[in-house]
């Protein structure tokens, strides 16, 4: 009886699971489409395609991939999990055709993962790169990085994050590297690589100077494109707004920095400044969602202090002298101890009176709020809007101020500004010709140029005192130790009206033979002459410029140094921008060197292969 028992309830087990495919059968149909005709599928198919969540959807459809999704039988995650520990463990043992091999299997089965294709590629490009010895082979592994996020992006139809991380690698990696000298020059020769780039991105548009592709310009076309796929509606996800959209003018600027320390200087740095001038003009005019839930203009900044010193001079109109009488009174009301302590000047606060100082502040602060209910009935109302709105405007602009400083706005637009002036044109082509001399061991003709570099950046740093803190002023402090090195050799001082001796003083602090050259020089000298400028000397056209005719190799090149040379003569002027309306001009007579020796000036100067 019990057999019968058991046998009937094994039937009725298999009955339930049977009229359950049927529902399941249902829900799971997949949408089809024939010549007569299209069926939308079952539930699950048609809440995919309402949500766009099926693959169709999200990018290219892998047949090997659903099939190996099939396979799992609903354990694609611990599948994924294996194959991540094996993919750590091919990497310890550099087994690199098997993480490879690996890091396939974990995209057909994860596609629509966005960290795994952003973690492997990075894995790639920084981490499995630097396992080789050989600069090629590192440049090889960086390009897989680049590959392996290309196909990503076909799995995930214009995903900005991925989109913006490809444009880093080209960028950042092959532009930063300790190899970066050798990394730039084999991208530029890559054309192979090029061809296969150029179905994603325009790489005839990301052309150098040198009417070759330049890793910082491809880098800028893919982070246009990730825009164009924010601007037509794709989500960007686990990425500040403020930095991704900060990038695309970045890549101007790290264009325009690389060229001038590999010695491309003149009007092809200054139109390259001018550009980058614009696109951080045009990133100031975007609307860059926060976290606050509104948009901000980082370029709207000093509008809106003009706003709000307005509406403050029509709020003080409304009631005068109604703000320091509320002040009064509140400190009439403080504690003694308080109110001594808010008499001190800020220099001579000491950590033990600073917190009252802070508080007594603190309490004797008077609000737009309270000048506004001071005011009388006839006013009181508009006046209270007024405040309501002042403290709108003030809060727009703290946080205007906020965004502004995590991407050093301020800096980088004088920045674009001064490097596009004469000035700066001059400073570093005098500059970069005496390091040039000096190590050509012409030392007469080196001290020279460097001192009418000094004056030359003495005017830039009087009119942009800014600039003086940033990391190329430790390059130009460097510079300077070269020159006491120089004068040295000549058995001389650095002179006591030394132009930057500012600069030293900031310096020194990290530097030891700085500081023991601040302290030889102290404070710079009275006097009431100015430095001696250098006699113009005839020059040619800009477009007349020429380039060093012979081109380093790559393993000829030293990272570092100033390689990365065009390898035709004429290259600069053939690659040279036409001026644009409004752009300071670059074809002014530059200042020469008057020696007895026959010295080129500044525009005919030629940076030396290395």
């Amino acid at each position: 009886m019990s057999r019968d028992i058991s046998f009937w309830r094994k039937v009725g087990y298999i009955g339930v699971i049977v009229l359950l495919l049927f529902p399941l059968f249902w829900i799971g149909q997949p949408a089809t489409r024939t010549a007569t005709g299209s069926n939308p599928g079952g539930v699950l198919s048609q809440l995919r395609a309402q949500n766009n969540l099926s693959q169709a959807e999200l990018g290219e459809i892998d047949p090997a991939g659903e099939s190996i999704k099939l396979a799992t039988l609903g354990l694609r995650g611990v599948a994924a999990n294996l194959l991540w520990e094996k993919s750590f463990e091919y990497k310890k043992k550099e087994d690199w055709e098997g993480l490879s091999a690996t890091l396939n299997q974990i995209t057909k089965l994860q596609p629509n993962f966005i960290t795994v294709w952003e973690h492997q590629s990075h894995n790639l490009a920084y981490n499995v790169s630097v396992e080789f010895d050989d600069y090629r082979m590192r440049y090889h592994w960086v390009k897989k990085g680049i590959d392996f996020l290309a196909e990503g992006i076909r799995k995930n139809r214009e995903n900005p994050r991925l989109l913006h991380y490809t444009g880093w690698i080209t960028g950042q990696k092959i532009g930063r590297a300790d190899e970066h000298v050798q990394f730039r020059e084999l991208f530029r020769q890559d054309t192979d690589f090029h061809d296969s780039l150029n179905s994603e991105v325009p790489v005839d548009k990301g052309h150098g100077w040198d009417g070759r592709p330049d890793n910082w310009l491809v880098g800028q076309l893919w982070y246009q494109r990730a825009e164009r796929a924010l601007d037509a509606g794709m989500v960007l996800k686990g990425k500040s707004p403020l930095i991704f959209h900060a990038d695309n003018p970045m890549s101007l600027i790290n264009y325009s920095t690389t060229i001038e320390e590999e010695g491309v200087l003149g009007q092809t740095a200054q139109q390259s400044w001018y550009e980058a001038g614009l696109g951080w003009t045009q990133y100031g005019r975007l609307q860059i969602p926060t976290s606050w839930g509104h948009n901000v203009r980082l370029g709207e900044y000093d509008q809106v202090n003009d706003d709000i010193d307005r509406m403050r001079e029509r709020l003080e109109q409304f009631a005068p002298g109604v703000r320091e009488q509320i002040r009064q009174e509140k400190i009439a009301q403080l504690e003694p101890e308080l109110r001594t302590a808010l008499d001190i000047p800020e220099e001579q606060l000491t950590e033990d009176n600073y917190r009252q100082h802070s508080e007594a502040v603190l309490q004797t602060r008077v609000t737009h709020r309270e000048v506004a209910e001071r005011v009388p009935d006839t006013n009181r109302a508009s006046a209270i809007r007024l405040a309501e709105r002042l403290n709108d405007q003030e809060l727009m602009s703290s946080r205007i101020s906020h965004y502004r400083s995590i991407v050093n706005y301020d800096y980088w637009a004088i920045r674009c500004e001064a490097e596009q002036t004469k000035t700066a044109v001059d400073a570093r082509e005098f500059l970069y010709k005496a390091q040039q001399a000096h190590d050509a061991a012409d030392l007469e003709t080196a001290r020279t140029l460097y001192e009418a570099s000094w004056h030359q950046w003495r005017k830039i740093y009087d009119q942009y005192p800014r600039l003086m803190d940033d990391i190329s002023a430790e390059d130009l402090a460097n510079a300077i130790k070269r020159y006491q090195r120089l004068l040295q050799q000549l058995d001389e001082e650095v002179p006591a009206d030394f132009p930057l001796v500012d600069l030293v003083r900031k310096s020194q602090e990290r530097d030891d033979s700085l500081k023991e050259l601040y302290q030889q020089l102290g404070d710079p000298l009275e006097t009431d002459e100015e430095p001696q400028e250098m006699e113009p000397a005839a020059e040619k056209p800009a477009a007349e410029e020429k380039e060093p005719s012979e081109q380093p190799q790559p393993d000829e090149a030293q990272p570092g140094t100033a390689g990365d040379m065009p390898d035709t003569p004429d290259a600069a002027a053939q690659a040279e921008p036409s001026q644009p309306a409004g752009q300071p001009e670059a074809d002014e007579a530059q200042p020469a060197v008057a020696e007895p020796k026959a010295e080129p000036s500044a525009s005919e100067a030629t940076p030396a292969t290395p």
